[in-house]
């Protein structure tokens, strides 16, 4: 038998669908596997994709409120239950995604979004709304967003990448970047990550970076200079000389044992 059929015999396909609210709470929990939110304009939700053999999926719900998931066909299987879904939901949906080990992706959003992953990654694109992302060993990336953005990682990786709007970003030893043509309102703040700054006009934007034993790395265009503020206790601060005016932004970046370093490019 071939490997192909071999791996549609080990998923069940699935296609459910119900009307829902403008503003409808959808609620999914799915310990691995992968999960795609997309957005449209309809009054419904639309759930299509695959579970896997060992699975099996729950949830129902009404116009306002709704709750899907999948669990184990038996209760002594010791794997993980899986499943491949894209759901749909309207654009001002709010969507809670608990996950322990797989993908979550989203594009779209405009309403709250919640996303929880232990393990595996997260990508979050044009997200307009209030975006909440947690991670412990997933890495995470947030697009093209605005709106309120909220994460909190642990050990990987923390991208946000042409981010405007209010951001506060936590994470213990992960390492952060800020990168792109636009950067937001915001706190950043590692135990032992890195921080890594790269964007060439914060357009007026003010950004505090924190660290404790981490290193903060800060490429600044020579036209369009933030003003900064740059303090370590016992780490070395190096070209500090760039004062720049605060209406082109003001970065303020403190470290207790970790290096700070400037880098100003032209573009």
């Amino acid at each position: 038998m071939a490997a192909g059929a071999t791996r549609a015999a080990a998923q069940q396909r699935i296609h459910r669908g119900l009307p829902a609210s403008a503003t409808v709470s959808m609620r999914i929990y799915m310990p691995a596997g992968h999960v795609r939110i997309a957005v449209w304009s309809r009054d419904s939700i639309d759930i299509s994709g695959t579970i896997a053999d060992s699975s099996t999926m729950f949830g129902g719900g009404d116009r306002e409120h709704s709750k899907f998931g999948v669990g184990p066909i038996r209760k002594d299987d010791t794997r993980l239950p899986s499943a491949d879904w894209v759901v749909t939901v309207p654009r001002k949906a709010r969507v809670w995604v608990k996950m322990t080990s797989g993908t979550i992706e989203s594009d779209g959003t405009e309403g709250e979004l919640e996303l929880y992953d232990v393990g595996g990654s997260i990508t979050v694109r044009r997200a307009t709304g209030v975006t909440s992302v947690e991670a412990i060993d997933a890495a995470v990336s947030i697009i093209g967003s605005g709106g309120d953005i909220r994460v909190r990682g642990g050990k990987a990786l923390l991208v946000l990448q042409d981010v405007s709007g209010t951001a506060s970003v936590t994470s213990i030893s992960g390492r952060v970047e800020l990168r792109g043509a636009s950067a937001p309102e915001g706190r950043i703040e590692t135990i032992g990550g890195d921080i890594a700054i790269d964007v060439p006009r914060l357009r007026g934007a003010t950004l505090e970076l924190q660290t404790h034993s981490g290193g903060i790395a800060i490429a600044v265009d020579r036209s369009a200079l933030p003003e900064l503020e740059l303090a370590s206790r016992t780490g070395a601060v190096t070209n500090a000389a760039p004062r720049g005016t605060r209406a082109q932004g003001r970065v303020v970046a403190r470290s207790f044992r970790g290096a700070i370093s400037v880098r100003v490019t032209k573009r």
